[in-house]
């Protein structure tokens, strides 16, 4: 017998790549809470797409895009997201053009696009996240611009310096700086780039 119930598809998302990858349990937890969802709403999940990565605007999102194209291309009749910043970080350009395709259920926030007062406030919130995104964006692009400028190195120390402290971050030499820079003085003299025997594999 043929499932009349109409489709929905579940977007999950986890920002934060981690080792389990699309087996987190934050994304299994996000499915199941879009199953339910589809139980209590008679609906029948028609795909699950996942992602394990951040959702920044200049982030490649094959998954999402593949969803996007599904829900444009009338192959499912709703799209349930857990959270609508996690849907993506465009501001309204991302849901305006689903929000006449399809049901478009934002779990976490309550909102939904078949409620006519719903879809002003998936706009904002939407627009929100684009908002947040851009301001967090710049504030870590200053951050580091000013911690470039005061001599802080911002990730592991190159070979033969060491981390002057934790909370200024400036480099110093390390205990055999003199190894690399006689290494470095030989290479000038026109000696093959090698270092010596006592420096660790």
């Amino acid at each position: 017998m043929n499932d009349a119930r109409p489709l929905v598809d579940l977007l999950l998302r986890k920002s934060k790549i981690v080792r389990e990858g699309e087996q987190a349990l934050s994304l299994r937890a996000q499915e199941d809470r879009g199953r339910r969802w589809a139980d209590e709403n008679g609906y029948q999940v028609r795909r699950v797409w996942k992602e394990n990565l951040s959702a920044w605007s200049d982030a490649q999102r094959p998954q999402y895009d593949a969803t996007m194209a599904a829900v444009l291309g009338g192959e499912t009749d709703a799209l349930w997201c857990a959270f609508l910043d996690r849907f993506s970080r465009k501001g309204a350009e991302a849901v305006v053009p689903v929000l006449g395709t399809a049901r478009v259920i934002f779990d976490h926030e309550r909102l939904d696009s078949s409620n006519e007062r719903d879809r002003r406030r998936i706009i904002q919130r939407a627009e929100d996240a684009y908002e947040y995104s851009q301001r967090l964006s710049h504030n870590v692009r200053t951050t580091k611009d000013r911690q470039r400028r005061e001599g802080r190195w911002l990730s592991a120390a190159p070979l033969g310096l060491e981390i002057n402290d934790p909370k200024d971050r400036k480099k110093r030499p390390a205990e055999r700086w003199g190894v690399i820079e006689d290494v470095f003085y030989q290479m000038a003299g026109g000696k093959a780039a090698a270092l010596p025997k006592m420096w660790p594999a």
